[in-house]
């Protein structure tokens, strides 16, 4: 059934870039992402996007994580699929309003989380951005409560050069009703993104960012009230 549904997803996809890729530009990225605890998680992401001259958006992220033998978790594959749109509302382009439904699936749950962000561009090197994701659990293996969660990202990024930005992207999030709890033990957290990206010419274009994370519950199995931070290194090339 898993298989059945990614295979549907990125044959629609593929049909639609194909059908469609005269108009706009398309992004491929590929990242790596790894912990440096004791439970180091590594993860490899590949992902597609592409953006219409409509101003339409569309994209799929393939994920896959291993642990170290410490952990004794075996590795896991997760597909996103996303939609959007960005609507520009005023005359000289500094705002903008972008909705967007992304759907993501791994063996053993499914996520839907619709979205909107809100951005102004301040000057051409300053920019400032707000999102507010809902996402609920549509589907957990072994039944139970399905998670439901607020999300709400702030972003602000200077450009440093012409070809040297950086990046700030802190994110609040919590857990609705009974829905379970973060892996704080409570039900919230905070994490941070800093990055900076390097652009090589018009096509490539190398980030680093580093991943401040809430500390991990008291209780926890591994990393017990302490910062399990992530640092990320991405590739993109666009066309």
């Amino acid at each position: 059934m898993k298989n059945k549904k990614l295979l549907t997803g990125v044959a629609t996809l593929t049909a639609l870039f194909s059908g469609f890729a005269y108009a706009g530009s398309t992004t491929i990225a590929t990242k790596y992402e790894q912990t440096f605890r004791e439970n180091q998680d590594y993860k490899i992401k590949f992902g597609v996007g592409h953006v219409f001259d409509n101003n339409m958006s569309l994209a799929f992220e393939h994920q896959r994580r291993w642990r170290d033998e410490i952990s004794g978790s075996s590795e896991l594959a997760e597909n996103l699929f996303g939609i959007g749109y960005s609507y520009t509302l005023d005359e000289a382009k500094r705002w903008s309003l972008q909705p967007k439904l992304e759907y993501k699936f791994n063996p053993g749950s499914e996520t839907a989380r619709p979205m909107l962000r809100l951005n102004y561009k301040i000057t051409d090197a300053w920019r400032v951005g707000a999102r507010y994701r809902y996402e609920y659990q549509t589907f957990r293996e072994g039944g139970g409560v399905r998670s439901r969660v607020n999300r709400f990202d702030g972003y602000i990024s200077y450009a440093l050069t012409e070809q040297i930005g950086l990046a700030w992207n802190p994110s609040y999030a919590y857990v609705l009703g009974d829905s379970g709890s973060m892996y704080t033990g409570e039900d919230d957290r905070w994490e941070h993104e800093f990055s900076v990206g390097y652009r090589i010419n018009a096509a490539n274009a190398l980030a680093v960012t580093y991943k401040r994370k809430d500390e991990t519950r008291e209780g926890a199995t591994y990393n017990a009230g302490r910062h399990n931070d992530a640092v990320q290194l991405t590739y993109s090339f666009k066309f």
